[in-house]
């Protein structure tokens, strides 16, 4: 049985709330123009169906070929594309070119024997990866603020998402959460209540970030699906997923919005998960979390 908290995690102190937007360029794809020595990835499990073999590192791109559970494929390069989220919840936007198939798998459903890139592997055409990584966190690292740092956890995530290394993310996991309420103008391990959109302005203001605000849901999501984090206000009784809060009314809440998958999902980071993975949100999900009193506001770089 999960076990699950009775404190009030991330009651935010504030009427409305905070959504951080910044901007992640996008990048092009093309097959690769030379061959590299290559490194052995096998497929892993695709639940019987197989794993396509495209032209291009996204979903939209023709199919070449089908490799099957189980065999090993020559990585020769690696691409970043669209985003795919595997049978195990695990979602990556990284994609194998393999020059002896002639076509890209999703990097999601193999098992190069690394998490991300593989060393020694180059960038397919050297094409830079389109901002940073969405990485899932959680804001139980076991700090004394632990249930109401979903506001700093949520601020490392965007950080993460936009390329940009937050503040102790070298030290440790906990370290750069510390370092975000630091940089909201709150002393580490000492409890507050909760944090509230003025601080996480704050907080992003310390990278040269600058926000405004919208209220339109429509809108924010629209950022988001043009290549930009949010950090997105709500209610956690709506999330679909198990969550660390006992109480049956939800509490009020911060999550990254980190990306958009291309067919209608979107990438979330929630720190009060309980699976530590990316999860994949439709608008309705969102938008049950975003109307809630404490939710319902955002600020857009």
């Amino acid at each position: 049985m999960t076990d699950v908290v009775s404190a009030r995690p991330c009651r935010r102190l504030a009427r409305r709330a905070l959504i951080i937007v910044a901007t992640i360029a996008t990048a092009l794809f093309a097959l690769p123009a030379t061959a590299h020595a290559g490194h052995p990835a096998t497929v892993g499990n695709t639940d019987g169906d197989g794993l396509n073999i495209r032209q291009a590192p996204t979903t939209a791109s023709s199919p070449v070929g089908l490799a099957q559970t189980g065999d090993v494929i020559d990585v020769t390069c690696q691409a970043y594309g669209q985003w795919v989220t595997n049978t195990r919840g695990f979602s990556s936007n990284l994609w194998d070119y393999s020059s002896d198939d002639g076509g890209y798998l999703a990097d999601a459903y193999m098992n190069t024997g690394y998490d991300g890139r593989i060393p020694g592997v180059p960038e397919c055409d050297d094409a830079p990866p389109p901002g940073g990584d969405i990485t899932p966190l959680q804001q139980n690292q076991g700090q004394f603020t632990q249930w109401e740092d979903c506001g700093p956890t949520s601020v490392v995530a965007a950080l993460l998402a936009l390329g940009i290394t937050p503040h102790g993310w070298n030290t440790s996991t906990v370290e750069s959460i510390h370092r975000a309420r630091e940089d909201m103008g709150l002393a580490r391990n000492v409890k507050t209540g909760g944090t509230n959109e003025t601080q996480v302005n704050r907080a992003f203001a310390t990278y040269g970030l600058s926000t405004y605000t919208s209220w339109n849901l429509d809108t924010i999501l629209a950022h988001v699906r043009s290549g930009r984090p949010v950090v997105l206000a709500g209610n956690t009784i709506d999330l679909p997923w198990p969550v660390n809060v006992a109480s049956p009314n939800g509490v009020p809440h911060f999550l990254t919005v980190a990306g958009y998958d291309g067919n209608g999902g979107y990438l979330v980071v929630d720190p009060i998960a309980v699976n530590n993975t990316v999860k994949v949100a439709s608008r309705a999900t969102l938008a049950a979390f975003f109307d809630h009193n404490l939710g319902r506001a955002g600020v857009l770089a």
